[in-house]
Formats: structure tokens, C-alpha cells, sequence
């Protein structure tokens, strides 16, 4: 599956060039999305776009073409053979093409927490501030439109509606199934897919759902509940908008007990759902994840939103860590038609630089806790016999294993050893009910460790904090579990250690009331750095999204132990913080409706407040957790100066990150060299960001900001600097004009712009390569402020230019290349290698889509593990097409470091090579030891992303481990440096048999300093 993208403008940037829409003015309306589809150039426009698409299309031979965008995004989707990929990809009309990808999914307590609401009447909603006509589209898995958090009935005044707004130009139950064929039979199309009942109303305005993208690839499982239709069969969509724009007032209820009352962000926003994720959880026989949301179908339902009209778009859903991908491209045209885009900051961490949706044109939010008291819903564990004899303990069933059988499961209790089950057992349970330790390992891993040890059931007691449904990519585990609370956990464990404690796993209903302790960053909660650019900021904001009560699926997927019969759940994710944010955005569109997407993301930032503590709820947590902080709704409605930036400012950033291509005049009206004539900064610290990153501080650097007034008072602010450690900061401050201000205080006229800049200097013994954060705070005469997040990455000042990888070739076995030094004195090298790989030969499985670690790793055919030694300066793995057993098929290298823990290894993603074919290179220079850096082993799996239809396939993957110099070669240098000339390397071998060969050469400055290692790769014919 394949996005194409053609050379001309969207039509939205045509809108731009007509002056329909200014870029360095977006405020052209009274509302948040400013374009309008409708407009007679527009229309001739789009028509013509579309037109071309499908000459290009019939050019190349595709018949089936999926989606046309025009609006957002100029192109469409196809399926592709490789000829065509080929053929399409030369077409002088086509821009580019992107393989298609699919990413996974990533409140009745929150509204009071953030001050929404208060009992002294005060709060923000109380004042009448609650997103009146805003329209918030939600990109998910569809809706529940019957549950009454979508109810437009006339329950009370807040929850009465009159008609869509105006401009409101969406429709309800309308979109494609796409078709779904097998061995060339259709299985279905929108006309045999079963249909469905739907219905909006004047809350829920509008409804439609894309799946021709996920047709083409999976089969929707219509007979496990999935839906033609929005409506949602996995609770994430109803939840993600009940979150952002839902009802207030609204009662919930879990298993019959009353757990709160709901509201919604904006509880007066309309809804507009757009389902592009399908068969919520569902994994296949052949154990692959055939479920999500392609980038294919979410396109369309962006380019399709912005039509309708909505003003807040929200994407809970993964997506990719650089920077030209489609949902990006597609994003920044609604930004430029006023939409204000939030998503998720990815589930991945506390693992560092795994965020995503990090565009800076999107709101990337993190996940942390709230302060309350939520509803703990589940099942009684009766106890027996033993000590505790006579008393039950509450206990919540896991959604991996079986059920727990009707009439409940009775048997004694065993204690795993070790007790937290993360390796094999080291004792007989057959018969028993597990007792188990969390933490260590996922819970699966527990499971299947614990049925491995003949358990038939297991219970699993928390570290501290509620128990939760236990969860993960469930391989089949054949017995149910449950999990109970810490000192319940500890008290079986006390009375199995005393004496036999039978206990009965029940279907009894029970609830307790939970204490959230809030402020504390979530564990899953994607971190910086941003890798697309460490010189600007991600994440942006953290908000509530661990056990977040809102509206769900009564009739959800029937698989996997989905709830049936529920309105209403708690769900956790980033997922759950990202709607949080845009029902924010919808609450500051409605109160200022001039505001740009921009100063709506800089008053949410610039306000935010700080007194969070990491995951371990102790170490403070920092900008990489939470970006500027945590989210504070009254004051970011009163933000005094914003940070502005139109689609100027995004086009010269996007130049600076190489690409012109993507920035071509045939796109967006300019290109590179005109955006940088115009003024527009180019360096991605420059972007007139509410944060400040420095992703190379070598020696000064100075960054510039331009601030607004929005209060209509202006005011005179002094600009304080906490500088991070190791660097000074000095301020100068400017007028409107560009003129220095000679008190150094920023005076802001009223409605008018002022800027300053902040020099940073390294001061001897800086930590280096270290991040280290402070902040800057304009601070108004009344006592405002505004304050703006600063992280800091030193490095030492370059004295040798060292390329990261050099080719060459070998003749008569010499090769000769050069390095640029800048200071004249001494001059070193060391070299490791030459060196051959080796090869190791194993299967990849089946897994299109994203990386399922448990089909990788449940056979050791499936993956490599090696360690790495101390001292080697480079890491090599490499795979070919002529070596896999299939010619032709897509494999992608991906390799994880594994560490110890108390109860065995945990594993995490370092690093990736995802090209369209098998043919796939990593190479990591200095990669870290095996022997005291703390980690364990390195494990490698190669994906079988696309197998032609195989189930498998078998390959020999090249690995290259430099440790040492071989003796066959020799380099040499002049042992003395000349500033700004070149300095002569010469590499010398002696009897190498011909082959591809790595070595590594580590060059030391006149102060015995390293200046960097470059990997040579060398051929000998």
C-alpha cells in the first residue's frame, strides 16, 4: 500500500495564493477553520487536482485507486506492484510516494482537578466558558452516538442544542468499508458489509468512516462485532470524544454502581466523529496485530474534516518520528486553514526520545495523573480457608487469559517462585492458583510463566496504587487472572506461608474507591528528545490520562475478554491526555476566535505550571517529560502575549530540516530560497516556538523570540532567565520596528508585537552532552507572567570536521580521504578493522504493520541475541534480497537493548532501518558494551513487513562488530595539524580476499581530545 503525492498545491495552499486564506494572517474569519471548500475557484480547482490524479493514476496502469485528497494533501492511495512503484515513483508529475503505514490507538474527576469546575461556583465552566459551538472532530475508532454523553435531548439547558452551527457543512452515517478480497473473492464491499442503524443530532452533528486503506490490507471482522458504519466497536473513540467535547452532567455507571458524574472539556462543543481505526484489539489466528488506523484512511478523513468544517481536530494515534510522512504534510494544511491540532505523545516510555506526533504545528501532549477519587469496578476473591478464612478481598479481572469460569474457580493458592514470575518457575504449582508479584516483566510474561508451571489460575498483587485489568498482546494464555491490592497480596502470601489458603476466584460483583495521587508523570508516556530535531521541543504539554472515566462501546469487539454491556470506562494512554488538550483548544477558540491555532498552543503553554515528579514520584520531572509543564485552564485564558507562527514560519522550518522538496514551489507557492529571502528562520531553534531547545550548544548561540499582546493592554514585562547549568545568559530586548529597547524591559504596545533574544555561552566545565533545562519568564509590572521552557544540549567546539561514514574502494590495496582540521598542533588517529562480517542465518515471520514484539520473540529461529564487547567503535547488521529464501519481499532490521531487572531482562527499541525492500543497513557507531554499561545483551529481529503472501521466510543477515585493529591494516596520518587545511589519511591493506569490509577511524585533537569516529566502509574487488 502506497500514498502518492503529486506536484501542485493543496487546495487549501492554492485557497493561500488566492488570498482566500493569508498565510501570515489567518485572521480572515470569526471562527477557527477559515476555508472555505465551497468557493467557485476552489471547486474549479479541486476538480482539476483531482482530475490529474486520475490521469497520472491510468498512466501508470492502477485501477484501484482507494482515496483522492485534494484539500489537504494532494494525491492518492493505491496498491501497488513493484513495477508501478517504480514506474510512479520516475513519473515527472509525482512529488512523492509514501509507503503506507498503520499505527495502533496510544472524566469525572479531571474537570474539577483542573479547575474546570468548583464547588465554590468558580471555575472555568462555571463562568459560562465551555466551548459554545466549537467543533471538535475526533480521528479514532468511531462512536457510540446512543450514549448520553453525545445526547443532544433536552435533559437540562446545558445539554439542549440548537441547530449545527452555520458553517457546519459534514454529514452523518456516511463513508467506505472499502472491499476485502481473498484468493481473488470478494469477502465484502460497501454494498454486502452488514449495515447499520445511525443516527446524529445536534451534539453529535456529524459521523463518517474510511476504511478502504485497512480493507485492502486486513479483513474487518464483522463477525466478531466490528461495524459498517462509525460506530464504535472498541470504546477508544467514544472515550477520546466524551473527553474532549462531551455532555456535562452526565451520570456513569460500571457494573451497576455509580461512579461519577462526566463532563466533557468543552462540554458545549458539537461533535463531528471520523472512524479510521478498525477491529479495536483483534489479533488473528497467525497471531498478527490485523487492526489500527492506516495513514491512507486518516488522510482522507483529515482532508474531509477540514471541508466539513471542524474547528479542533484530535489524533490519539501513533504516527511517525520524522518529519515528511502524510498525516504531517496533511496536518500543516489545516493548520494553515485555522485547525488546531492535537495528538498523542506515543505510549512508549519512560523510554527516552520515543515521542512522536511532533510536528511543531501539532500539540503533542503527555500523560500524567489526577488528584481524586476514582471507582474501582470488579470481582470478589473469597478466601476459604487458611488464616483469612471468611473474608474477600476486591480483585479486578485481566483481559488477557480466559474468563474466569461461571461459577468462579476454586483451588489453593500457590506462591510463584520467583514470586514475581518474570523467568520460568522453579516450582510445581499443577492445580494451584498462582500468588504473584507485579512489576519486573509484562503481565503476560507472568501468565504464561505461571500456566508453564501447571498453575490453573493467578493472582497478581500491585506494587502500590489500584489494581488494574492486566493486559498485553495475549499469545493464548489457557488460565484467567486477577489482580488485588498490595497489602491484600501480602496478606495471602503471609497465610500460604502458615498453612493451606484455598481460595475461589468469583464472578461476584465488587467496587472500592480509589485515591489518584495526581502530579505524577505517567510510566508509558512517550519522552523527548524529539528526534526528527533536538532543536525544537516535544513533547508540548502534559494533561490527566492515566484511569480516565468517560464514555465507551456497550457492544464492543468480541475478543480478547472485551467489556460488553458498559457506557462508560476507565482507559489509560496519551490517548486519553491528547483529548484533554483539544477539548482546551475548543474552550479558548470559543472564548477568542480570532486566535490561531499558534497563540491557542501558546497560551496553553506559556501558562502551564510545573510542579510535577517523574514516574518514581520523587525526581522532578523535567521538560523532556512534560514540555512546558501541566496543563492550567483559567490562566491560559488570560496569557497576556503569545507566541506567533504562520505557515511562513513552518515552511522555513521544514527548508531547514532538507526539505525542499516537500517546500517546492509546485506545493506551497515558494520555495526554500524565497522563504529564506522573506525572512522566515530556517534553523529550527529560531521557530517563534513558547519553548526553547538547543540541540548543539557549541560555545554561543543566540535565539530570538517575537511576542504578542492578546490582552488589549500591553504592558512593560522584564524578562528573567534561568540559565541551565554550565551556560550564561545575557538579554537584550526590541521594539516593534527592530529597534533595541534601552531599558531592557520589553514593552509591549496594546494588540502590538515586541521581541528579545537570548545569547547562551558555555562557561568552562559545562556538563558535556548532557541536556540540562532552565526557563525564561516575562514577567508583567501586575505580576503576570509568561514563561517559556529552555533545554540545553552542550557539546565541546569542534576542532576536527570528522564525516559520521566514508565508501571507498580499495586500490591495489590502498584508498586515500581526507579530514578538515581547525586549529594547528597535534594530531592523532586510531583505527579498528578492516574486518568481514559474519552471517547468521534465521526466519522471519509474518508481521506487516507495526512491530509486534511477542510473534518476533516466540521462537528463537525468530531472532538473534549477541553482545557487544568493551571497547568496539562500531556496530554493523545489514540484510540483502539475494540472501532471503524469497526474492522480492520488504524486511525491516530491528534491534533492542535488553537490561537486568531483580527478576530478569527488560527490553526496549534502540533503533530501526525501515526501507521499502529487504534491502536494509544499521550502522552505530561507539554503540554501548555488553560488559559495564548496564545492559545485558543486544537482540536483533528482522520483520517480515511484506512476505508476498508467505508465512515465513528465511534469511542470512550480515552482523559487523569492531573490537580491535586487524593487523592486515594500517592507517597513518601526519602527526601535525594545520588550522583549516586538509589532513591526508591513508589507509594500507595487505591480503584481503575481495568482499565488503568495516573499519573504524578515531581521531584525537592537539588537547588529547576526541573529536569523532568515522566508519569506513571499504570494498575489496
Amino acid at each position: 500500500m502506497y500514498i502518492v503525492e503529486l506536484k501542485g498545491a493543496t487546495a487549501i495552499n492554492m485557497a493561500t495564493q488566492l488570498g482566500e486564506l493569508i498565510p501570515s494572517n489567518q485572521l480572515v474569519a470569526t471562527v477557527g477553520n477559515n476555508y472555505n471548500a465551497s468557493s467557485p475557484k476552489i471547486k474549479a480547482y479541486v476538480a482539476a487536482v483531482k482530475a490529474r490524479q486520475a490521469s497520472v493514476a491510468a498512466e501508470i496502469g492502477i485501477v484501484d485507486v482507494l482515496h483522492n485528497y485534494a484539500h489537504t494533501f494532494n494525491g492518492f492511495s493505491a496498491r501497488l506492484s513493484p513495477t508501478q512503484l517504480k514506474a510512479i515513483s520516475n513519473h515527472p508529475d509525482v512529488a512523492a510516494v509514501y509507503p503506507d503505514e498503520v499505527h495502533q490507538l496510544q472524566t469525572a474527576n479531571t474537570p474539577t482537578f483542573l479547575g474546570l469546575v468548583s464547588e465554590a461556583g468558580d471555575g472555568v465552566h462555571d463562568n459560562g466558558i465551555v466551548g459554545e459551538d466549537v467543533i471538535v472532530g475526533i480521528l479514532d475508532s468511531g462512536i457510540w452516538p446512543e450514549n448520553p454523553s453525545f445526547s443532544s435531548a433536552a435533559s437540562s439547558a446545558a445539554n439542549s442544542y440548537g441547530p449545527a452551527p452555520e458553517a457546519w457543512a459534514g454529514e452523518c452515517n456516511v463513508g467506505s468499508v472499502g472491499s476485502f478480497v481473498r484468493d481473488g473473492v470478494v469477502i465484502y464491499d460497501d454494498s454486502t458489509a452488514p449495515a447499520d442503524e445511525f443516527t446524529c443530532n445536534n451534539k453529535l452533528i456529524g459521523a463518517r468512516y474510511f476504511g478502504s486503506t485497512f480493507s485492502s490490507v486486513y479483513e474487518m471482522q464483522f463477525g466478531l462485532g466490528e461495524f459498517a458504519s462509525p460506530r464504535d466497536a472498541d470504546g477508544h473513540g467514544s472515550h477520546t470524544a466524551s473527553t474532549a467535547a462531551g455532555n456535562a452532567g452526565v451520570d456513569a455507571t460500571l457494573s451497576g454502581t455509580d461512579v461519577g458524574t462526566l463532563s466533557g472539556i468543552a462540554p458545549r462543543a458539537r461533535v463531528a466523529a471520523y472512524k479510521v481505526c478498525w477491529n479495536a484489539n483483534y489479533i488473528s489466528p497467525a497471531g498478527v496485530n490485523e487492526r489500527g488506523c492506516f495513514f491512507g484512511d486518516s488522510l482522507a478523513a483529515i482532508d474531509q474534516a477540514v471541508i466539513d468544517g471542524v474547528d479542533v481536530l484530535n489524533y490519539s494515534i501513533g504516527n511517525s518520528q520524522a518529519i515528511n510522512s502524510p498525516v504531517y504534510n496533511a496536518s500543516l494544511s489545516a493548520a494553515n486553514a485555522g485547525v488546531f491540532f492535537s495528538a498523542s505523545a506515543g505510549n512508549s516510555g519512560p523510554t527516552a526520545a520515543t515521542v512522536s506526533n511532533i510536528a511543531p504545528w501539532i500539540a503533542t501532549v503527555a500523560a500524567s495523573t489526577y488528584d481524586g477519587i476514582s471507582a474501582a469496578i470488579g470481582n470478589a476473591l473469597n478466601i476459604n480457608s487458611g488464616a483469612l478464612a471468611g473474608e474477600s478481598f476486591f480483585s479486578v479481572p485481566a483481559v488477557i487469559g480466559t474468563a474466569v469460569p461461571e461459577g468462579g474457580l476454586t483451588a489453593d493458592l500457590g506462591l510463584a517462585n520467583p514470586i514475581a514470575a518474570c523467568g520460568p518457575l522453579s516450582n510445581d504449582l499443577t492445580g494451584q492458583i498462582a500468588l504473584i508479584a507485579r512489576g519486573g516483566c509484562p503481565f503476560v510474561d507472568k501468565l504464561l510463566n505461571a500456566e508453564a508451571a501447571g498453575a490453573i489460575g493467578a493472582v497478581v498483587y500491585t506494587l502500590s496504587g489500584t489494581p488494574i485489568p492486566m493486559g498485553g498482546e495475549d499469545p493464548g494464555i489457557g488460565i484467567p487472572g486477577v489482580m488485588v491490592f498490595n497489602a491484600d497480596g501480602l496478606a495471602l502470601a503471609d497465610s500460604v506461608n502458615s498453612g493451606t489458603t484455598n481460595v475461589t476466584m468469583s464472578l461476584d460483583g465488587a467496587a472500592v474507591d480509589a485515591v489518584e495521587v495526581g502530579n505524577i508523570m505517567a510510566s508509558f508516556s512517550s519522552r523527548g528528545v524529539n528526534t526528527q530535531t533536538a532543536d525544537i521541543l516535544k513533547p508540548d504539554i502534559t494533561a490527566p490520562g492515566v484511569r480516565i472515566l468517560a464514555a465507551s462501546s456497550p457492544e464492543q469487539l468480541q475478543f480478547g475478554g472485551n467489556p460488553q454491556g458498559e457506557n462508560f470506562a476507565y482507559l489509560q494512554g496519551t490517548s486519553m491526555s491528547s483529548p484533554h488538550i483539544a477539548g482546551m483548544a475548543a474552550l479558548l477558540a470559543g472564548q477568542y476566535p480570532t486566535w490561531t491555532p499558534a497563540q491557542i498552543k501558546s497560551a496553553i503553554m506559556t501558562t502551564a505550571r510545573q510542579n510535577l515528579v517523574k514516574e518514581n514520584g520523587i525526581t522532578p520531572a523535567d521538560p523532556f517529560d512534560f514540555g512546558a509543564g501541566h496543563v492550567a485552564p483559567a490562566p491560559s485564558l488570560n496569557p497576556g502575549l503569545v507566541y506567533s507562527a504562520n505557515l511562513g514560519d513552518y515552511l522555513g522550518f521544514l527548508c531547514g530540516q532538507g526539505e525542499a522538496g516537500l517546500v517546492s514551489s509546485a506545493r506551497f507557492g515558494a520555495d526554500c530560497n524565497e522563504i529564506a529571502d522573506a525572512g522566515f528562520a530556517t534553523d529550527a531553534s529560531q521557530l517563534n516556538y513558547p519553548s526553547i531547545a538547543i540541540g548543539e550548544l557549541a560555545g554561543t548561540e543566540t535565539i530570538s523570540r517575537t511576542v504578542t499582546d492578546v490582552s488589549g493592554n500591553g504592558g512593560t514585562y522584564n524578562v528573567l532567565v534561568d540559565a541551565p547549568e554550565g551556560t550564561t545568559v545575557s538579554v537584550a530586548t526590541f521594539d516593534a520596528a527592530g529597534d533595541p529597547i534601552p531599558s531592557g524591559l520589553l514593552e509591549v504596545a496594546p494588540g502590538g508585537t515586541a521581541s528579545y533574544s537570548l545569547t547562551f555561552n558555555s562557561v568552562p566545565g559545562f556538563p558535556a552532552n548532557q541536556w540540562v533545562f532552565g526557563e525564561v519568564t516575562l514577567e508583567r509590572t501586575d505580576g503576570l507572567t509568561v514563561r517559556s521552557p529552555i533545554a540545553v544540549n552542550q557539546v565541546p567546539t569542534s576542532t576536527i570536521i570528522v564525516p559520521e561514514l566514508l565508501s571507498l574502494e580499495l586500490n591495489r590495496g590502498r584508498a586515500l580521504f581526507f579530514v578538515e582540521t581547525l586549529y594547528s598542533g597535534s594530531f592523532g588517529v586510531e583505527h579498528q578493522g578492516l574486518s568481514l562480517p559474519f552471517g547468521v542465518a534465521k526466519t522471519s515471520p509474518s508481521n506487516p504493520g507495526a512491530f509486534n514484539f511477542g510473534i518476533n520473540v516466540s521462537s528463537p529461529s525468530y531472532y538473534t541475541a549477541f553482545s557487544v564487547p568493551e571497547g568496539a567503535t562500531l556496530l554493523r547488521i545489514s540484510t540483502r534480497d539475494v540472501l532471503v529464501s524469497v526474492p522480492g519481499t520488504n524486511l525491516d532490521i530491528v534491534l533492542y537493548t535488553c537490561v537486568p531487572t531483580p527478576t530478569g531482562n527488560s527490553c526496549s527499541p534502540l533503533q530501526s532501518s525501515t526501507g521499502p525492500d529487504a534491502n536494509e543497513d544499521m550502522i552505530i557507531i561507539n554503540p554501548e558494551n555488553t560488559v559495564n554499561s548496564g545492559l545485558s545483551f543486544y537482540l536483533l529481529f528482522v520483520q517480515g513487513v511484506d512476505l508476498l503472501g508467505n508465512a515465513s521466510v528465511d534469511y542470512t543477515q550480515l552482523i559487523w562488530i569492531l573490537d580491535g585493529a586487524e593487523s592486515s591494516t594500517v592507517v597513518s596520518a601526519s602527526t601535525r595539524a594545520v588550522e583549516n587545511r586538509l589532513q591526508n589519511i591513508s589507509l594500507r591493506t595487505r591480503g584481503l580476499a575481495s568482499g565488503l569490509y568495516m573499519g573504524t577511524v578515531t581521531f584525537t585533537d592537539g588537547n588529547g581530545e576526541v573529536q569523532g569516529t568515522t566508519a569506513l566502509e571499504v570494498i575489496q574487488p
